[in-house]
């Protein structure tokens, strides 16, 4: 077999090859796109105005007025200098792209991605121009996100369908800088469907998680149809668990028994203990069965009860709501035990909000999140590529 060389000049060589076909291949794609969109228009025309060009008809409903020279943005790269049919009187509605629109929606579903991902606004202006040959204004980038506002808006606003089995109840601590500098705490609701499917239910800026502020968010999903979940897990915080048994007094409660083994660290005397103290409680809740917690719970109890009073005080606070996942089979009861399902979201958002390090606002705090959940997270379909956005 013929040894394979990968030296520099080889390489080059090779590239410069590839570079000599693709190029011209990547032109001409790019003149067929623009005369197939000028087809496409000429033919808008002729059904508007009822007849071919220079075509006599007692039919006709309007006369041509020439073209004029339109430069878009497209998935192929730019495409310069296409031919816009005009009408002499009144216009007509393209369906090749919109009115004053210059860029296509797969370019800025790209763009804010790249945005919502982190990079900064001069960062995506290279991905743009290395993807697309196109230089792209830092305002465009800003315009990109600010068109999710009315997503946004209708996202809090719309209604739920009753068949969510369980709801999971968190919070997020994010960074504000104005008016001036502060932390506030964004309140998630994940909803998760008998076949295992999740959902985002809600989310919302809050001053701190206090009762009144957990229990208005929870109450505004209630009255937009949020009912007849089985379960809702949360951690222990006292305003979240107190608005969950306020508002469903019906519905069971668990507690995480992840928060509720870890919190043990912030009640010890000796640091020392933590690892074995919280690996016990582990055990506890890795029982099959309620009737083996109950147990484990008692030596659990007997065995650190005079070397940690405080830890073990708190431990046993609240701990039946730690046990109802034991009421359901698997795999659901999985599910229950942790609120690790929305913990993985908050953990993303988390992530990929870093490189920001902080939001302006409010509204951008909204934006940028429901970008991230909608059009990262969740991953959604592609946009239409017939369509085209505004904004050079």
């Amino acid at each position: 077999m013929r040894e394979m060389d990968f030296s520099e000049k080889n390489l080059r060589n090779r590239w410069l090859g590839v570079n000599s076909v693709y190029y011209p291949l990547h032109d001409e794609v790019k003149r067929f796109v623009k005369r197939r969109l000028e087809r496409a228009m000429d033919a808008e025309v002729t059904a508007r105005v009822g007849c071919r060009r220079y075509e006599r008809s007692d039919g006709r409903c309007g006369y041509r007025n020439g073209v004029y020279a339109r430069n878009l943005l497209t998935t192929y790269g730019w495409i310069d200098g296409l031919k816009v049919p005009r009408l002499r009187e009144g216009s007509y509605d393209s369906q090749v792209f919109e009115r004053y629109r210059r860029r296509q929606r797969a370019v800025d579903r790209v763009l804010l991605e790249a945005f919502l991902l982190g990079h900064a606004t001069r960062k995506v202006r290279r991905l743009i121009k290395s993807l697309f040959g196109a230089e792209i204004s830092p305002q465009a980038v800003s315009n990109v996100v600010h068109e999710l506002d009315e997503e946004v808006s209708a996202f809090h606003l719309r209604r739920f369908e009753r068949d969510y089995q369980v709801v999971y109840l968190d919070g997020l601590w994010v960074t504000l800088r104005s008016p001036v500098k502060m932390k506030k705490v964004l309140l998630v609701a994940l909803g998760m469907k008998p076949d295992g499917s999740k959902e985002l239910l809600g989310f919302h800026l809050a001053t701190n998680e206090s009762e009144a502020c957990w229990y208005g968010f929870i109450s505004d999903l209630k009255h937009r149809g949020l009912a007849g979940m089985e379960v809702i897990v949360s951690d222990g915080a006292a305003g979240l668990v107190k608005s969950i048994r306020a508002l469903y007094p019906r519905a069971d409660h668990q507690l995480c028994t992840y928060h509720k083994a870890v919190d043990l660290a912030d009640h010890l005397l000796e640091k020392r203990h933590r690892r074995q103290i919280i690996g016990d409680a582990n055990y506890v809740f890795a029982a099959a069965h309620e009737t083996e917690a109950r147990k484990r719970l008692h030596l659990f109890k007997a065995k650190w009860r005079d070397k940690e009073p405080k830890a073990v005080r708190n431990f046993f606070r609240g701990i039946d709501a730690c046990f109802v996942y034991l009421g359901y089979p698997e795999p659901l009861r999985t599910s229950l035990k942790t609120n690790n399902p929305i913990e993985r979201y908050i953990e993303e958002i988390r992530r990929r909000t870093i490189p920001m390090r902080s939001f302006n606002n409010a509204g951008s705090a909204e934006r940028i999140i429901y970008g991230v959940i909608t059009y990262v997270l969740n991953n959604p379909m592609d946009m239409p590529n017939t369509e085209f956005t505004q904004y050079a």
